[in-house]
């Protein structure tokens, strides 16, 4: 069995929400962006993690990597809670990629010095040959682009080098936040191709965030279906798309008609009970009142839902 490189145990991130009314004094409170989120992944393994906007998906990835605070529960990396490992090499194996490359490049600053700052922050042997390693296994010649800046490149080549950035730090775990959005066909094949190359040669963990089925479906192993915040339900990836069971998850992909509806109607609620109840035509009064615990409805199949 695969070790388990990370576990997430009751994970709550709260989002401080604006002050309004005069002089801001009304209706400032923390709503959980995650509210009580567990799952684990494990070595060479993609989980999928899929929902509307405003579900959670991004604060669950950048709490996952240790670059957001978690306000309750639990992050523990190969079986070690991180509350007792040095944060700063926890997070070196622990990299994230967002669909934005420039949010992580230094547009102006050359490939050689970026990455090999990072190589000296976290005191790696072996610099250069990690660098040239990392940028030939994402397609980019070392020969042609140490010298360059991602301003000189074109956004796929960023793309890449974001990645590469990740890759040259040996991480366990990637989490990659709509990695291939808004690229063209073509170039969407390239990366998808170059990340699981990545996760063959290097056993590498990932954590996919995608609305798009196609990207999920290439990758993943196990899908996750987030909901205000909430897993709603996770499992075999073939299974949870082609034969979804959490009512949320059967309207998310589609499985039943009818249009979802927007994500600001219930942004901010507080939920004693399941987040779709409102929407959902099996309620009970039960799923009003009471959160659903996640239970196995199928060997690795699991759904937060009281009527399943």
């Amino acid at each position: 069995m695969a070790e388990t490189i990370l576990k997430l145990d009751d994970v709550v991130v709260l989002r401080r929400t604006d002050p309004t009314g005069p002089f801001g004094l009304w209706g400032a409170r923390p709503v959980r962006a995650v509210d009580g989120v567990s799952l684990s992944i494990a070595r060479g393994e993609t989980l999928g993690l899929m929902g509307g906007s405003g579900a959670g998906k991004t604060t669950l990835a950048e709490a996952a990597t240790l670059r957001r605070p978690v306000d309750r529960g639990s992050v523990s990396v190969q079986g070690r809670d991180v509350r007792r490992l040095d944060r700063r090499q926890a997070r070196r194996r622990l990299q994230m990629v967002r669909q934005d490359p420039r949010e992580s490049l230094v547009m102006e600053q050359t490939v050689r010095a970026q990455l090999g700052h990072l190589i000296r922050i976290h005191n790696l042997p072996d610099g250069e040959a990690r660098i040239r390693r990392a940028l030939e296994q994402v397609g980019l010649p070392p020969a042609e682009f140490l010298e360059r800046t991602p301003r000189e490149m074109s956004g796929g080549q960023q793309q890449r080098l974001a990645i590469a950035r990740a890759l040259v730090l040996n991480p366990l775990l990637v989490a990659l936040d709509e990695p291939v959005a808004g690229v063209d066909p073509q170039l969407q094949q390239e990366l998808l191709r170059l990340l699981a190359r990545v996760q063959q040669e290097r056993g590498t963990a990932y954590l996919l965030i995608s609305q798009d089925v196609r990207v999920i479906s290439r990758l993943a192993h196990r899908i996750g279906v987030m909901h205000l915040g909430r897993l709603c339900e996770i499992g075999p990836a073939e299974q949870v798309l082609l034969e979804p069971r959490h009512p949320f998850s059967r309207r998310f992909l589609s499985r039943e008609e009818g249009p979802l509806p927007p994500d600001e109607d219930t942004a901010g609620r507080v939920f004693s009970g399941c987040p779709w109840a409102d929407h959902c035509p099996a309620a009970v009064e039960k799923c009003t009142k009471e959160r659903p615990v996640a239970r196995e409805i199928a060997p690795g199949h699991l759904a937060a839902c009281h009527v399943l």
